[in-house]
């Protein structure tokens, strides 16, 4: 995965950290399409969050809510209609919500190391070795 994906919340911002920081991540597409539907006789539109593209499996389709969020009927109205679409098309479907503080801790702090653009493949240079007064230690 590379590239700037858009986001509107910290919330998503940290869903996106931890599509990063799975390896079976091959591509993440934010608010990647308008869902509409008929339910109980009227139309509903939606556009989930983010569609991440997974080697090896079915596309997940993604909601980033908070939890306070998550009992309000009609956002939990909304968010079932749209699970029940996207499953039907044999997508999974998530609603993310915050995470525990110590998980999200160790999956950001080694955020900016992990990828190769960030790191390369070679140590930096001289990275294995110091200099003092002028000789090279190894």
């Amino acid at each position: 995965m590379s590239g700037h994906v858009i986001y509107e919340s910290r919330l998503e911002l940290t869903r996106l950290l931890y599509a990063d920081f799975d390896r079976g991540t091959e591509a993440v597409l934010a608010q990647p399409f308008l869902l509409p539907a008929r339910v109980d006789g009227g139309k509903r539109r939606h556009v989930p969050d983010f569609l991440i593209l997974r080697r090896g499996r079915v596309p997940l389709v993604v909601d980033v809510k908070p939890w306070h969020l998550l009992t309000r009927p009609k956002v939990s109205f909304s968010l079932g209609w749209a699970r029940e679409a996207v499953e039907s098309r044999g997508w999974e479907f998530e609603v993310w919500s915050e995470p525990p503080e110590a998980e999200l801790a160790n999956v950001r702090f080694p955020a900016g190391y992990r990828r190769a653009r960030a790191c390369g493949s070679r140590p930096a240079a001289g990275g294995r070795r110091a200099r003092a007064g002028g000789a090279v230690g190894g």
